[in-house]
């Protein structure tokens, strides 16, 4: 367990900067809410909106362990609780729905370090964690009803619904369908939606403040859900992923295979296949929000782990599981490790704009570059964090998020997409900021240099010192 545990962790620590899409941001939104009113500028800037919304699980961690420690010392724990709560979770949740098939469980550490750790949606990340808790308790509670279980389990869902609001959605998509396979009573489903109560009546307080979103749905067709399948082993190497895919389907042949003591769970099996029906029905993405679908792969992957008892043949089988896992954390601290040397180069930019500054971050992403070399993405982030500049991209999503930004300044709706479609408007720019920070925008140096001058760069990067507007 000590092994396993230290390999997990491991590409966390190994590494300065965990080079995760979204984490950065995360860090900086956290920081300004915890020095909000401390002498630092920020509260010219930012306010605090704190209420009974679904994404402030991550908030109020990183808030308590910074009475203690550096935010980004805080940042590494919460990474570690994290990548160690949801094989944790899903083990306790194998040990409810398949009793004594503890060695299939290796599974769930394969499946730890999924696109959405890599991605840093760290929210929806813990939310299956607390996810797969609440499924525990519930199987726990559902054998031996008992008050004290039910308000366990009933607290588990509550801390899925402050981490995600999909993730409280799917698990309580879930407990109905094995209900329904389970065929238990009324009562029994009553108190399981009971159980999803205070949950349900937060977000009928958040959706109050939510803004109106503007852009609809959008659907992929037959072919992209198919493809994007893989998404539930979806890693740095595409022949990495084929291969756990293809294990995977291996392993419960080869558990299958002239062994008497295989059997099916039939209940689990109707439940995977509702999940899977539910990742086929639902869009791809709604308003601002993306990715929509393939946050069912992680609970189908944990479901489909009690699809069957395998008996002692799942013992022989660990071995080469636990293999593949090593090997994707190799591949996972590779990749790490080798994107350093530009983050680096990145960080080093930091210094050279004055502290307290007004920092407008132009990113632009290579066409069809996957998401998950985006590192550079939020990396500015940490500008804000070590030099407590403002900058107007910080996470912020009235009646989910606690951190508003006061400050009104101009913006490019590029940003979010990574793609610049638009002119920007250069003088606005020029009143509004201190600097602008151009990762891989060639497009913009000249104009860049009409209104300021060039103080930094290192590959892609260039930090543009801004004159002051006439």
């Amino acid at each position: 367990m000590a092994l396993l545990t230290a390999a997990t962790v491991l590409p966390i620590w190994a590494v300065k900067y965990p080079p995760l899409l979204d984490y950065p941001n995360h860090l900086a939104s956290s920081y300004v809410l915890a020095h909000l009113h401390d002498s630092l500028p920020f509260h010219s800037w930012y306010a605090a909106d704190w209420g009974l919304y679904p994404y402030v699980a991550m908030d109020v961690m990183l808030r308590a362990l910074q009475f203690l420690l550096p935010i980004e010392v805080a940042g590494r724990l919460y990474l570690t609780f994290a990548v160690l709560a949801l094989p944790a979770a899903m083990w306790f949740f194998l040990r409810q729905s398949n009793p004594g098939q503890d060695a299939i469980a290796c599974w769930a550490l394969v499946g730890t370090h999924n696109i959405f750790f890599l991605l840093g949606y760290l929210n929806f990340y813990v939310g299956l964690a607390f996810g797969f808790l609440a499924l525990g308790l519930w199987l726990k509670w559902s054998a031996r009803p008992a008050p004290f279980a039910w308000l366990l389990a009933m607290l588990a869902v509550t801390a899925t619904y402050f981490s995600h609001l999909i993730a409280f959605g799917i698990a309580g998509i879930a407990v109905t369908a094995y209900w329904v396979f389970a065929r238990q009573s009324i009562r029994s489903l009553l108190m399981t939606w009971l159980m999803f109560l205070p949950g349900a009546c937060c977000y009928l307080y958040s959706a109050q403040i939510m803004e109106r979103q503007h852009r609809g749905f959008v659907f992929l067709d037959l072919s992209e859900k198919i493809a994007n399948l893989r998404d539930i082993m979806h890693g740095y190497s595409d022949a990495l992923d084929v291969v756990t895919l293809a294990a995977l389907c291996a392993y419960f042949l080869c558990a299958w295979f002239r062994n008497r003591e295989f059997r099916w769970n039939g209940r689990w099996i109707g439940v995977g296949a509702v999940l899977l029906a539910v990742y086929f029905i639902l869009p791809w993405a709604y308003g601002d929000g993306s990715d929509l679908d393939i946050r069912v792969l992680p609970v189908l992957l944990g479901t489909m782990l009690a699809f069957a008892r395998v008996g002692r043949r799942a013992w022989w089988l660990a071995p080469f599981v636990l293999a593949l896992f090593c090997v994707r954390v190799a591949d996972i601290t590779y990749n790490y490790r080798s994107m350093q040397p530009e983050l680096k180069g990145l960080a080093a930019s930091f210094d050279l704009a004055f502290p307290n500054a007004r920092v407008l971050p132009i990113i632009q992403a290579d066409e069809d570059s996957d998401a998950l070399h985006h590192a550079f993405a939020h990396f500015w982030a940490y500008g804000v964090i070590r030099r407590h500049w403002f900058s107007p991209y910080l996470f912020e999503l009235p009646g989910l998020n606690p951190l508003k930004v006061a400050h009104q300044s101009y913006t490019l709706d590029g940003f979010w997409e990574l793609d610049y479609r638009e002119t920007p408007d250069w003088r606005a720019i020029q009143a509004d900021y201190d600097f602008v920070w151009s990762y891989n925008a060639p497009q913009y140096d000249a104009d860049l240099r009409k209104i300021g001058r060039m103080t930094y760069s290192d590959g892609k990067l260039r930090l543009y010192r801004l004159t002051a507007a006439r």
